[in-house]
């Protein structure tokens, strides 16, 4: 922009949401839960088969399986349940427990007393979580008691989150919306996934440096559910920390969006969102911080993000991308060594021969920048073999 963006080959690169985008890969822990302890059965009566004695009541009294919880499990409570010491019937059938994506849960207890039950078979652990109770162990042998049933199998558990995205590619515009000023966004803007497109004094959308943004988001801003047509003028500008979310642009003039602000602290995102026809640049970065690019997709561009090679003020800028796919493209990310610049790559997939990562030395001056190198470096452009698919 001005003297900041002559010269500059490269792109910015952290964005944000999508109205559409699903979350990043969701760990699920595995706690063990403990072990209920055993019920004691109350003292068996006298008498043939359960039959209460002369002299008082026969009952073993009520050995339950204990309560067996799988801790901080969502798996629910799986009953052990209910063994009647004169009793020559099997126990209760306990119902299993909801097995969740927690922690498996406890052994049912061991009933003792007069009746032989079997206890309750617990939960089987539904896929996507961990397995759910164990059965309860038998009760101690009786006068002919049948061993109780085994319980049902738990439900299913929920699955952990996606790994990939759920973010819609290229939608529909609903409505279209000509802008001849740019305009101003504090606090949330939701587009309503409507058309814009520049007019009057905002710029044609080619490559004239200088141009207005259609949007310019202050500190700690939201720009969503929002296509940029043609033209697009020099797209978003940002102040500091923002956030893009469910963003399109058909067709990027000077830039899609220039990431601006002095902090060494600000952090931008762009999610589930995408870009075509960049002539040059898609993300420019011109000020401080750390942009994170998630559930991108870019199409014919030249340069995905470029740290600013030759701005006034130069600082350590930071991009991380995550799930891109690349089509039609001549380099992913630029960055200045000199200046502490790093670049983190994450399920990047590309279609075409693209360099994934060049370093350059940046200076002050205005001067055009120098590359130094492509490829990773494990200190700059950070990625392995296995961060990359090439289709």
């Amino acid at each position: 922009m001005k003297n900041q963006l002559r010269g500059a080959v490269g792109l910015v690169v952290p964005f944000l949401f999508a109205a559409a985008c699903s979350s990043l890969p969701d760990d699920v822990g595995d706690g063990i839960g403990g072990d209920d302890s055993p019920a004691t059965g109350g003292s068996a009566g006298s008498g043939s088969s359960g039959t209460p004695a002369t002299g008082g009541a026969t009952n073993g009294g009520t050995s339950n399986g204990g309560v067996s919880n799988g801790g901080t499990s969502s798996g629910g409570t799986s009953s052990g349940g209910t063994s009647s010491g004169g009793t020559p019937n099997g126990g209760t059938v306990g119902s299993g427990g909801a097995s969740g994506a927690g922690s498996m849960g406890g052994a049912g207890a061991v009933s003792t007393g007069g009746t032989n039950t079997g206890g309750t078979a617990g939960a089987q652990g539904g896929r996507g979580g961990s397995a759910g109770a164990q059965g309860g162990r038998g009760g101690t042998a009786g006068g002919a008691g049948k061993g109780g049933s085994a319980g049902k199998g738990g439900s299913g558990g929920s699955t952990g989150g996606s790994t990939g995205s759920s973010c819609a590619t290229w939608p529909t515009a609903n409505g279209a919306q000509s802008v001849s000023s740019t305009i101003a966004v504090s606090g949330t803007y939701d587009g309503m996934l409507k058309r814009f497109t520049a007019s009057g004094r905002l710029g044609t959308g080619g490559q004239d440096e200088g141009q207005l943004p259609l949007f310019e988001l202050a500190n700690g801003a939201t720009l969503k559910n929002v296509i940029l047509g043609n033209p697009s003028a020099d797209g978003v500008h940002c102040r500091g920390n923002c956030t893009l979310e469910n963003v399109w642009w058909e067709d990027v003039g000077e830039d899609a969006a220039t990431f601006l602000g002095t902090s060494s602290s600000q952090t931008m995102t762009v999610r589930c969102s995408g870009a075509k026809a960049a002539t040059d640049k898609v993300f420019q970065h011109n000020g401080g911080g750390t942009l994170t690019i998630q559930d991108f997709t870019a199409e014919s561009f030249n340069k995905l993000y470029r740290s600013c090679g030759n701005c006034d003020a130069q600082y350590a800028r930071h991009v991380v991308l995550q799930n891109i796919t690349a089509r039609q493209g001549q380099v992913l990310v630029g960055i200045n060594t000199n200046y502490g610049d790093s670049a983190d790559f994450d399920r990047i997939v590309l279609y075409g021969n693209l360099n994934v990562c060049e370093r350059y030395t940046g200076n002050n001056t205005g001067a055009e920048p120098v590359r130094t190198g492509t490829g990773p470096d494990s200190q700059y452009c950070r990625y392995e073999t296995s961060d990359i698919t090439q289709r």
